[in-house]
């Protein structure tokens, strides 16, 4: 069956900081009556997540919802991270931090360009072994870091910490602004898509 998710992404905290801002992020949606402050909600595949809270309706829009509904639990993940969509994480390119062109993974065809994703496989294999994780961009011939790359339809990105809201509506622009400030000011990501 699966279910819907979205996550939002902090591009820039290190791994020693993730777990300590995600407490302060947690406690703040605690406080505003986001979520629970127990694990109780099930979330696919995992342990238990923090349960919507009171004031869920307040961050959601939940036009195009049928009622009733009710959201699924919130996931946090505290190291490092590959964050794809599901069933939907196929970019089309991704867009160099240097020179600020874009590489292309399919031809206007949409067919594979060959050779073209294999700097970001090995990138990936990379951050997963939590080392050093560089691409070179096809263009400028310039290597940077795999986290630095944008661009890639928000289908997959990379950091230390998530936060994943299982089955609920689109999360409002306001919520999302204020979720980045609690986040620091760091660049974030919404990774949206299904399991």
């Amino acid at each position: 069956m699966g279910d819907y998710f979205q996550t939002v992404v902090d591009r820039d905290v290190s791994e020693a900081d993730a777990a300590p801002l995600a407490a302060r992020v947690i406690a703040w949606l605690v406080a505003e009556g986001v979520i629970g402050p127990d694990r109780t909600a099930p979330v696919l595949g995992r342990d238990p997540g923090y349960p919507p809270g009171p004031r869920i309706r307040e961050v959601v829009d939940s036009s195009g919802w049928g009622e009733p509904w009710q959201g699924g639990g919130l996931d946090v993940a505290v190291a490092r991270t590959v964050f794809d969509a599901g069933q939907y994480a196929d970019p089309s390119s991704a867009r160099c931090p240097r020179c600020e062109r874009d590489v292309e993974f399919r031809d206007r065809a949409l067919q594979e360009i060959p050779g073209a994703w294999a700097p970001f496989s090995e990138a990936i294999e990379d951050w997963e072994a939590g080392v050093e994780a560089l691409v070179r961009c096809a263009h400028c011939d310039a290597s940077s870091p795999l986290v630095d790359w944008t661009g890639m339809g928000h289908c997959i990105t990379f950091g230390a910490l998530g936060f994943t809201f299982w089955g609920w509506p689109d999360l409002t622009p306001a919520f999302l602004a204020e979720f980045d400030r609690r986040l620091d000011g760091h660049r974030t990501v919404v990774v949206s898509g299904k399991i």
